[in-house]
């Protein structure tokens, strides 16, 4: 009977013990000197299953995330769900939401935030008074996630580097000859 009791509380204690997968880290939304007005978080689920995606200002901040969940890569397309405000009196975001195995993308950036400033990666109302770090925090009881390499640059910014660099050598070339 001793041992019986021992098994039944090593198992409780196991039990308990189990933790939901979770995965977080900060960005920063910032209008200078950088310049980061949209934070980008890539991610891949593993293990498809219920997410919870957080996103949570920093302590005394105005910063008030919002937060927009696409499927890799972020287009009006791969648009999946945005979340502002959980409540009245709470500016932080929340997306609870099955996830199936692939590559996602969670634009992060302040209030007054749309879909195609999402996308572009500029958001026009972030200021010295908004901006501040702001935690993201992915978790799940059944599914797996984490986090990929980030683009250094969005892809519309990568876009205006090349195009830039490419009339950059045609003038160059235009001068030697």
């Amino acid at each position: 009977m001793k041992l019986l009791k021992y098994l039944l509380a090593s198992i409780a204690l196991i039990a308990g013990t189990a933790q939901a997968n979770t995965i977080s880290t900060t960005v920063r939304i910032d209008n200078a000197p950088i310049n980061q007005t949209v934070a980008y978080v890539n991610f891949k689920v593993t293990d498809a299953g219920l997410f919870n995606i957080s996103a949570v200002e920093s302590f005394l901040s105005l910063t008030d995330p919002y937060i927009y969940l696409f499927a890799s890569p972020a287009s009006v397309g791969t648009f999946i769900e945005s979340s502002d405000d959980v409540s009245f009196l709470n500016n932080n975001s929340l997306i609870s939401r099955n996830l199936n195995i692939g590559s996602y993308v969670l634009a992060v950036s302040t209030y007054d935030f749309s879909l195609s400033e999402a996308i572009s990666g500029y958001n026009g109302s972030v200021n010295f008074i908004n901006d501040g770090d702001v935690k993201i925090t992915i978790s799940s009881h059944n599914g797996v996630a984490e986090f990929t390499n980030p683009s250094a640059v969005p892809v519309p910014a990568a876009a205006w580097l090349f195009g830039s660099a490419l009339m950059g050598f045609a003038g160059f070339r235009r001068k030697s000859v």
